[in-house]
């Protein structure tokens, strides 16, 4: 049976519950915050936040849709002294990029995790 055999309200349930189903997998599947470790590969594989990808600095402007396509999507910045993490953050900004942080560094950035994680589960227990 192909779509031309469906009736035009079949055609507009299917249509109406593949759009329904595709807007509740972007939602399940869309982060509340990116991390970005804008270090050398070889400083972020010295260690790094768990969740956070490795974009240097110099090639952030060129990558980072790929990881928040959404610029009102907080994105979370670190380096090793929060200088390469600031450049960052003003190309960002530049960009269109409206919840930009700059963490510093990796403690700073694990800090803002663990807030932003015991917040998450305290909303739950409501």
């Amino acid at each position: 049976m192909t779509f031309c055999q469906f009736g035009p309200k079949s055609l507009v349930r299917v249509l109406a519950l593949t759009a329904l189903m595709l807007v509740s997998l972007h939602s399940a599947a869309a982060p509340e915050t990116v991390w970005i470790d804008v270090r050398t590969a070889d400083e972020f594989a010295e260690g790094h936040l768990p969740v956070a990808v490795n974009i240097p600095h110099e090639v952030i402007a060129g990558q980072v849709a790929e990881y928040a396509p959404d610029k009102d999507v907080q994105v979370v910045l670190y380096c090793r002294s929060g200088r390469r993490a600031e450049i960052a953050k003003e190309s960002l900004e530049q960009l269109g990029y409206r919840q930009v942080v700059n963490a510093v560094d990796l403690n700073g950035a694990t800090q803002l995790y663990n807030t932003q994680q015991l917040q998450h589960s305290g909303a739950n227990d409501d």
